[in-house]
């Protein structure tokens, strides 16, 4: 049987770790929405009985509380509840409740930063970026001068691996997303972050503030953690544990908080309409502020993300528009066909390049999401790409794939030439 080679599946097989299409959940009864108390209870009951004096890991109560779009959960849907600093997520409702991860904690500022709401495992859909300031007083138009979500664009890993993938305004290839920095121990932190994204020195605040010394490395997404934020997230409480107190962490900080995705900057942004110095430090799942002229014990807090995400994602931004079907012109390309309902094979020919050469290799789904081919091509005696020695290049779609234009790019190592082919994939029928 002739083998069938897929530059989209196969890289996704290879990059995102799945077998074949991902299958909803079977239905369950209901989540079991108890499990959200007790991780609130764990973490912010001491805070609301007034036993623990600091600042809320979640909030005094929940914001909000439903169904939410996710393509692998039950019905398509996944139950949510939102607080001011979060949002917890029940994904699969046929998990052990009892499990630590019956409960999971979302990536928001990741989100927010990269302009894409996670509608699944793998599903993606690109919103604008949010321009919501990241800490202070919330409203960008009595606070204009505070970096916003948005700004932390260019400092933040926010491709993790395979959850997100890189933005492209047009199939020019893949970017660099994680924007990783080496170790510095010992380094006191003297980058700020003006409202442009622009990385600005801060000497005098590095001076003043000695417990901004950068004392860990993350080596996940690659990036330092300042002493004040390390000491909060590693501090000792009173917590209940089987029905006794003790002395524990209240919070597994890589669950609650995620890996550090941005290095921390200072920054200036108004606070009860004060201009005022934060420290601020991307996470996976929050975002950590330091302010110095805050009473000991309520100088780190986490920022408002699942205020900011409930305002982003359901009043400042809409979904995107249906797709559009209309095809650009192929750039030294052919396809065949040139567009069929999704599940169909399309063998794409791109040539123009030098004989022998590498050749790197993408696809641009309808979203913008760019995925690399797993490994480069090859140019044939006669120019034209081939992947695995083969051509032409099969893209194997599925039933369940987005529709819309894809583009497959390929980009010669050594000539520089460019190649596009495009392909309309339509609904099913």
């Amino acid at each position: 049987m002739k083998q069938r080679f897929s530059l989209y599946s196969v890289v996704l097989l290879i990059v995102i770790g799945i077998i074949g299409p991902a299958l909803p959940v079977a239905a369950n009864p209901t989540p079991d929405e108890a499990a959200f108390e007790r991780v609130w209870t764990r973490t912010d009951g001491a805070t609301a009985r007034g036993e623990a004096q600091r600042p809320w890991y979640w909030g005094p109560e929940p914001l909000a509380t439903f169904d939410e779009d996710y393509l692998e959960g039950v019905d398509g849907v996944r139950r949510v509840q939102y607080y001011d600093k979060g949002r917890m997520e029940i994904s699969n409702p046929n998990d052990d409740p009892q499990s630590a991860w019956y409960v999971s904690s979302g990536m928001l500022p990741i989100e927010m930063i990269s302009g894409r709401v996670r509608l699944g495992d793998v599903g993606l859909q690109r919103r604008a970026r949010a321009a919501i300031p990241i800490a202070g007083d919330p409203d960008p138009i009595s606070n204009p001068d505070a970096p916003t979500y948005d700004a932390f664009f260019s400092v933040t890993t926010v491709f993790l691996d395979s959850r997100l993938q890189p933005i492209s305004a047009s199939p020019i290839g893949p970017q660099v997303g994680d924007n990783p920095a080496p170790p510095r121990f010992g380094d006191l932190v003297a980058e700020g972050l003006d409202a442009n994204g622009d990385i600005i020195r801060r000497p005098e605040l590095a001076a003043a503030h000695a417990g901004t010394r950068l004392v860990y490395y993350d080596g996940t997404l690659s990036h330092n953690i300042p002493q004040v934020f390390w000491d909060f997230l590693q501090q000792i409480e009173q917590v209940a544990l089987n029905g006794e107190n003790r002395a524990d962490m209240p919070i597994d900080w890589l669950y609650l908080v995620g890996h550090p995705a941005s290095e921390p900057y200072w920054i200036t942004t108004n606070v009860d309409n004060q201009p005022t110095d934060l420290l601020v430090q991307v996470y996976e799942r929050r975002v950590l502020t330091y302010n110095p002229a805050n009473p000991l014990g309520w100088q780190v807090e986490m920022g408002n993300v699942g205020q900011h995400y409930l305002t982003w994602r359901y009043e400042l931004t809409a979904p995107p528009p249906p797709p559009s079907f209309d095809r650009p012109p192929n750039v030294s390309a052919t396809a065949t066909p040139e567009q069929a309902p999704a599940g169909t094979d399309f063998a794409l020919v791109l040539f123009g390049f030098a004989p022998g050469e590498e050749i790197s290799l993408w696809v641009t789904l309808p979203d913008q999401s760019v995925v690399s081919a797993p490994e480069l091509g090859i140019a044939t005696a006669t120019g034209e790409a081939s992947l695995f020695g083969r051509t032409p290049i099969t893209l194997f779609t599925r039933r369940s794939d987005p529709i819309g234009v894809w583009a497959v790019t390929g980009q010669g190592n050594r000539s520089g030439h460019t190649a596009i082919a495009y392909v309309a994939v339509l609904p099913n029928e």
